[in-house]
């Protein structure tokens, strides 16, 4: 019978131990969400981006997008993120992008937190051999 006792009450363990876990919420950061880039340099102005993501059966994608004035003239640009990932409340990813004023490549990568419809963290971003770091918010644009 102690054989049986067993087997039986750890498999009990280990299914209401997947119920507790399969209705723990998740987080999940589809939507457009309003990113603001900060830097303690105050010489740089904060500016503004749109991310748009869409998390399906754990894979994550997006865009992330902003309005530039070149010139006198505005234009909308839009670059896809790469190297997406979530984990828990961490969100990572990278967007590579043309320099908008000259040549070569603007390379940035994000990391966060998300905390309801908040993500807080920090960037590098690397052009003309230089890299810096900056901080980043995004609040979730409500639809």
């Amino acid at each position: 019978m102690k054989k049986l006792i067993i087997p039986v009450f750890v498999g009990l363990l280990v299914f209401t131990g997947l119920m507790v876990r399969a209705q723990e919420p998740t987080i999940n950061p589809t939507g457009t969400w309003k990113v603001t880039h900060s830097s303690t340099n105050t010489q740089v102005r904060p500016s503004e981006h749109t991310l748009k993501l869409k998390l399906v059966s754990n894979t994550l994608t997006g865009t992330i997008s902003n309005v530039s004035s070149v010139n006198g003239k505005s234009r909308v640009y839009e670059w896809p993120i790469r190297d997406a990932k979530l984990q828990g409340g961490e969100i990572s990813f990278s967007v590579t992008h043309p320099f908008e004023i000259g040549h070569g490549e603007v390379t940035s990568s994000y990391q966060g937190k998300i905390s309801g419809d908040t993500i807080i963290g920090t960037f590098k971003e690397s052009f003309l051999e230089h890299t810096y770091t900056r901080n980043w918010t995004a609040e979730r644009v409500k639809e």
